[in-house]
């Protein structure tokens, strides 16, 4: 939701930052899945495929964030 908000947006610096947002929420959401592993409502099997998909899309939220910031440098 916070990528998809921030797309709306009028320009690159906003967009950049719901990424960040985004990024915090995905970190967030990580967070409470450790905790639910930790509280035993999980165990770690049912959670290694999300824990693997949530270091790629980090990884794809970091790529678009350099890939803006560079395209804001060379002025477009």
């Amino acid at each position: 939701a916070n990528i998809a908000e921030g797309w709306a947006r009028q320009g690159t610096a906003e967009f950049l930052q719901f990424l960040r947002i985004a990024a915090g929420s995905l970190r967030e959401l990580e967070t409470h899945l450790l905790l639910s592993q930790r509280v035993g409502i999980t165990q770690p099997c049912e959670l290694n495929t999300i824990f693997q998909e949530i270091e790629i899309l980090g990884k794809q939220l970091i790529s678009l964030q350099r890939s803006l910031r560079g395209r804001m440098a060379n002025g477009e």
